[in-house]
């Protein structure tokens, strides 16, 4: 009886070249069996050449691929076995919903009564049954990305890689499909490795991100700790918004660390000092809007916190963004309740007393 390989895909020291063009560097990940993998980032950051890399499409400059503890890295991509979803569905548009379900399977030569019944019990699975006869022309959008899905998982692969697969719906859609996504996960029990710019998509859907920028991996963590505890201003900035205050003086003590800002000390729980910015290099406290209080002026240099002078509110139905700026001319951004006393009393221009506990502060550098 064989062991299973501690991880169940490593990618190890990738890179890739095109021509000219840098599209990943030294990007070694580790992907564990079973999980809902995310590749997070903006457009060129490298995620989808990684994808096309581990299907087998792209051939790494440099590297090797994994799979059990075996190197695929030379493996076309038709033995890899792996299943794959693409942006743009790519289902036969001469085929039923039936046809292009059972296509892997008549290529895998599965006998004719075995196709019928996995493709029956697929339909099913993927709330499509008595449409098997349709034509693709025929169905929805999102009825599409089911038909997709289940062509891609009717085979039984050990992995799936979905190259952004519900970029084309419309926001509605789009929820829906992250709902049946994420139960189509627990339930197929596959391990899932997913490609999207959507950073709610990525905290919504994933067991753990990797964001990538300028073809490198920024991060690697759970949705919360790439949210709550940015490795970077670039990561900081694209997981939503983010209020970044330039800090000097950090000091480590044994209950947290003291930074300043402004000539004022402020404090953070940071439980990794091994993670705080090295000394002489630039460094930023990173708070999240929606941890932000905004209290009365008289409160002023209780706590943690800042002073700033209100320039915007804009009301966003369950809550209302606050824009305000520092003495020397710090945008900070809130996001609190409709229901904050405040609210009915705020003045433009006036000063207010921004506040934040310590553990919603975090240190990062450039």
């Amino acid at each position: 009886m064989s062991v299973p390989h501690e991880h169940f895909v490593d990618l190890l020291k990738l890179g890739k070249q095109y021509g000219e063009t840098r599209a990943l560097s030294d990007l070694t990940l580790h992907i564990k069996r079973g999980e809902f993998l995310t590749l997070l980032g903006p457009s060129g950051s490298g995620k989808s050449t990684t994808l096309m890399m581990l299907a087998g499409f792209e051939q790494p400059s440099e590297g090797q691929i994994l799979c059990n503890g075996q190197d695929i890295t030379g493996l076309p991509a038709d033995q890899r076995n792996f299943g794959v979803v693409f942006q743009g569905y790519a289902l036969f548009p001469h085929m039923t919903v039936e046809q292009n379900i059972a296509y892997p399977l008549k290529v895998r030569k599965v006998p004719p009564a075995q196709i019928a019944e996995r493709v029956g019990r697929m339909l099913e699975r993927v709330g499509l049954e008595g449409k098997g006869q349709r034509g693709i022309q025929q169905l929805s959008g999102g009825q599409q990305q089911r038909v997709a899905l289940a062509r891609a998982l009717v085979f039984e692969p050990p992995l799936l890689l979905l190259d952004e697969p519900l970029s084309a719906l419309d926001r509605r859609l789009r929820q829906e499909m992250q709902v049946e996504l994420a139960r189509m996960h627990k339930e197929f029990g596959t391990t899932f490795v997913f490609v999207t710019h959507d950073q709610e998509e990525a905290l919504a859907l994933s067991d753990r991100v990797a964001v990538f920028n300028h073809g490198r991996l920024e991060q690697l963590g759970t949705p919360q700790e790439v949210y709550e505890r940015p490795a970077s201003r670039f990561v900081a900035n694209f997981l939503g918004d983010t209020n970044l205050l330039g800090v000097d003086s950090i000091s480590r003590q044994d209950d947290g660390v003291v930074c300043s800002y402004q000539g004022r000390p402020l404090r953070v729980s940071q439980a990794d000092q091994r993670s705080l910015p090295v000394a002489g290099s630039s460094s930023w406290l990173a708070i999240r809007p929606e941890h932000v209080d905004l209290q009365p002026f008289s409160q002023a240099g209780i706590g943690n916190g800042v002073v700033a002078h209100m320039e915007h509110l804009t009301y966003l139905g369950t809550h209302v963004s606050v824009d305000l700026r520092t003495v020397d001319a710090q945008a900070m951004a809130l996001r609190i309740p409709v229901s904050h006393p405040l609210l009915r009393s705020v003045e433009k221009g006036q000063p207010y007393w921004c506040a934040w506990s310590e553990q919603h502060g975090h240190l990062i550098s450039n």
